[in-house]
Formats: structure tokens, C-alpha cells, sequence
């Protein structure tokens, strides 16, 4: 049976070759994202926070469990890669987010938010012989709305990135493997979190915008099952591609965003063979496994339940 998750067929959705090689072969540039550092780190965060108060804890026990949640992923992410560029998004700045969306929600989510569950794997059959796994980042109850949540960082306006979540696969796939576990959920409530400045002309950074948008995305059946569809045809070409081991690259992608930080290695056009190879070395790159994170989040798994003990002491 094929295992597939959203990180997987996104990336061959952009690119076949870029599945290629952070998939399969386990490629990561060896300088860091700041984006997806701090976008991990902020995930911490959220789970650190909601987990607390899922628990019964005080704001302030859950304020401290949230910044150590952020602390050791932010620790992690920055120990694999070699080189970072420095950056706004730091360890403190995702702290200060923190107290600016306590600020935000916390009174108004007194009696109208229920906390189900925070960071819940699944693992869902989508055919025969293919499976959609992930994680979950929480499971909630608003104002009488049962939701699948998603957290989400962006340097962009908070509005501007709600209007383009409304079609994400990503948030499809979770209503769609929440519904196939039987959980009651009515759809996906993505949670934005914006966090930009501009850099001035000497050099520094300016003042920052952080800012925070609830949006709700409601999907019918049709919008899942077309999901499941599209899902099922990603899987079926990545199959064709392994069968053939061919790879190709899709140029419509190499500048999307910005410069792909795989074109650097996609221009030295190395065979195959040498791309998969564990014991050669890549300039430029690093290889990990995709549980590297797994030491860490066994920590995070062991404050979680001591947290909860504490709580059922009270």
C-alpha cells in the first residue's frame, strides 16, 4: 500500500524531481528556512498552549508550557541546518505573537471554545492501496461549531492568505480524513498568524505586524470527493514515476515563490543514481530522515502528559 501525506503530494503536485529529492532522497538545503523555522516553532507554540488549557491549567502554567513547546523545536530546526540568514522571525518574536494572541482570544474564548484534541495522527484509506496520513493540529468546538483546526504562519496579509486557504488540498484532506475517523466535524477553522516587516535601508529591521484571522472553511461532500479524486490521481503518478524512475522537472515551478531552493542542485543535472546515493556527499545540501523530529517530539509528548497529571493533582 502507497502512504501518502499533504507535504508529499504537494511537492510532487509542484514538482515531480522536487518530490524526488525531499522524499526520497532526503535533501534540505543547508541553509535554513526562517519562514518554516518559525512556522514549526509557532505550531509548538499552539500546541503547547491549547494542550495546557485542554488540561485545566492556569494561563500562566500554559503560557510556560507553550514557549517551551516553541523552544525545542525552534532548538531543533536550527541544529539541522548549518547556516541561517539572520532574520525578524525569531524565538522571541514568536513569543511576543504568543501574548498578542492571548490578548486577542483568551476572553472571548472563555464557555465558547472546547478543546477535543491538539496534535492527533491518522492515518485513512483513500483506495485499496493508498493511505492519506498526517497530523492534525487540534480538534475543536466553537460557539456550538465542531472543527478540525489549522494553524497557519505567513509573512502576507492575513486576509489576503484566508481567501486563498478556501481551496488548500491541505484543508480538504484534513475535513476529509476527519470524517472518514467518524469524528463530528462541520469543516476546517484555519487559524492565520501574520507576522511581516520590511527591512530599512541601512540594513535593519523595521517595526513588525503581527496579526491573527479566524476563517472558517465549510466543505460539501462533491468539494471532498473531488479532493479524494485528485488525491488518488497525485498518488497514481508518483507510482508511474517510481515504476520508471524518471523524475522530471517542472520548470513552471523553478520561480514561483521566489527561486526554488532545489534549483541550485536541478542545474548540475546529477544522475539519478548519485542524487539517491545515502554516502555521497551534495554540496549545498544535507540529508535527513523523515523521523528526525521524532526525539524531540517525544519530549514535547512527556511535558504534555506531566502537564496533565498536574492538572488531574488539583
Amino acid at each position: 500500500m502507497m502512504k501518502l501525506d499533504n507535504s508529499g503530494r504537494e511537492a510532487f503536485a509542484s514538482c515531480p524531481r522536487k518530490y524526488f529529492l525531499s522524499c526520497i532522497c532526503g535533501l534540505r538545503p543547508l541553509q535554513g528556512s526562517n519562514a518554516l523555522r518559525y512556522g514549526s516553532t509557532w505550531h509548538a507554540i499552539m500546541e503547547g498552549y491549547y494542550s495546557a488549557v485542554k488540561a485545566g491549567a492556569k494561563l500562566s502554567e500554559a503560557v510556560q508550557q507553550a514557549l517551551a513547546y516553541g523552544k525545542a523545536i525552534w532548538e531543533l530546526e536550527t541544529a539541522v541546518h548549518p547556516e541561517w540568514e539572520n532574520d525578524y522571525r525569531t524565538l522571541d518574536t514568536a513569543g511576543e505573537a504568543l501574548l498578542a494572541y492571548i490578548d486577542e482570544f483568551q476572553q472571548t474564548d472563555v464557555g465558547s471554545l472546547e478543546v477535543k484534541a491538539t496534535e492527533q495522527a491518522f492515518f485513512v484509506k483513500v483506495g485499496d492501496n493508498l493511505g492519506f496520513f498526517g497530523k492534525i493540529d487540534m480538534r475543536a468546538v466553537l460557539d456550538g461549531i465542531p472543527f478540525v483546526v489549522e494553524h497557519k504562519t505567513t509573512g502576507q496579509s492575513a486576509a489576503l492568505v484566508a481567501e486563498r486557504l478556501n481551496r488548500s488540498a491541505q484543508i480538504m484532506g484534513y475535513t476529509y480524513a476527519a470524517k472518514m475517523m467518524g469524528l463530528e466535524v462541520q469543516g476546517c477553522l484555519v487559524v492565520i498568524h501574520q507576522v511581516s516587516c520590511r527591512r530599512k535601508a541601512d540594513g535593519t529591521w523595521g517595526k513588525q505586524t503581527i496579526a491573527f484571522r479566524r476563517a472558517p472553511m465549510i466543505f460539501t461532500d462533491s468539494d471532498l470527493a473531488e479532493w479524494r479524486r485528485s488525491f488518488a490521481l497525485t498518488a497514481e503518478q508518483i507510482a508511474q514515476c517510481k515504476a520508471r524512475q524518471c523524475w522530471p522537472m517542472q520548470f513552471d515551478s523553478c520561480y514561483r515563490f521566489g527561486r526554488c531552493c532545489y534549483a541550485p542542485l536541478c542545474e548540475r543535472h546529477l544522475s539519478l543514481d548519485e542524487l539517491q546515493d545515502k554516502e555521497a556527499e551534495i554540496p549545498g545540501f544535507i540529508r535527513t530522515t523523515r523521523d528526525y523530529l521524532e526525539p524531540t517530539l517525544k519530549r514535547i509528548s512527556n511535558m504534555k502528559e506531566a502537564m496533565y497529571a498536574k492538572c488531574e493533582g488539583c
